[in-house]
């Protein structure tokens, strides 16, 4: 395979898809704290983004490599791993960790304290995926969820660190977005417990049941709802923004609709597909409620 097509696998094998959807913390801590557009802040908020987004790429990269064996005996995966598009173990640690120091890179040209975050978040995002000693961070119950939230956390600061330094409103509005993506990781530990349980991962719902960690997610979920709620009473966003709390009963609904269901595979990919819709409103509105409250928008 000569040099052009090796590139092209690497670019293809990439989930840019998801690397780009984990850039919604960042980009919501960009809002949240950016000034007055300028050429120089659009600079560093551009900045900011390409090396969100390597970092977010590289662990994802991370993450396929280390799960190689794993996918390869997947019968749903199987056909999507990077062996099957012509990119050897070797190559893809290669490319995760060009895609790693890029990102560092990147970060480097806006502050060292941008630099220590961004390692930060890939380490953690390392210790999700690479086995140590035989274990992986995923494999450890609760602990992968305390992953999770603390990377969720650290994205967020990435863009908020951009232009404010980092104190406790920036930690209190991260937690957030850190508390919604821990939920959805949770509902999609349920949605692979099969294949979890059958490939000796022990995930929370294989450790705990499927339908106490789908509970604990809702939780979590109205959890992060009553959040924004008070960050907004506390002057944080625009008073419309609380509203958005009218949307988790739809969620409430459609997860019972899915426990009815039996938490199976399918029924659970469909709660996530709606539920994803339900939070992108919620993301957008605090997205926009935050440029509005800075009188970047009308």
């Amino acid at each position: 395979m000569d040099l052009r097509s090796n590139l092209h696998s690497a670019v293809a094998t990439l989930r840019w898809r998801e690397a780009v959807i984990f850039q919604a913390p960042a980009v919501l801590g960009l809002a949240v704290f950016i000034p007055l557009i300028s050429l120089g802040s659009a600079w560093r908020g551009a900045l900011a983004c390409i090396g969100s987004l390597l970092a977010a790429a590289s662990i994802l990269a991370f993450n396929d490599w280390a799960d190689i064996s794993l996918d390869s005996q997947h019968s749903l995966k199987r056909r999507g791993t990077f062996v099957q598009r012509g990119l050897h173990p070797q190559q893809m640690l290669i490319l995760a960790l060009a895609l790693a120091a890029g990102g560092l890179i990147v970060f480097a040209f806006l502050s060292t304290l941008h630099v220590a975050a961004a390692f930060l978040a890939i380490f953690l995002g390392l210790a999700y995926s690479v086995p140590i000693g035989g274990v992986r961070g995923k494999s450890i119950p609760l602990f992968s969820s305390f992953l999770h939230f603390g990377g969720t956390l650290l994205s967020f600061l990435l863009g908020a660190l951009t232009f404010a330094p980092t104190d406790w409103r920036g930690l209190l509005i991260a937690a957030h977005p850190a508390i919604l993506l821990t939920a959805g990781h949770l509902v999609q530990e349920v949605e692979d417990f099969e294949e979890d349980r059958l490939s000796g991962c022990r995930t929370n719902p294989v450790r705990f049941g499927r339908t106490p960690i789908f509970i604990v997610a809702a939780i979590l979920f109205g959890i992060s709802f009553l959040l924004l709620y008070g960050l907004t009473d506390a002057g944080f966003f625009p008073p419309f923004v609380k509203y958005t709390a009218a949307l988790y009963p739809i969620y409430l609904a459609l997860a019972f609709q899915s426990y009815r269901l039996g938490l199976t595979r399918a029924s659970v990919r469909r709660l996530r597909d709606r539920y994803r819709l339900l939070f992108a409103v919620v993301l957008v509105a605090m997205l926009l409620g935050s440029l509005r409250q800075r009188g970047l928008l009308g």
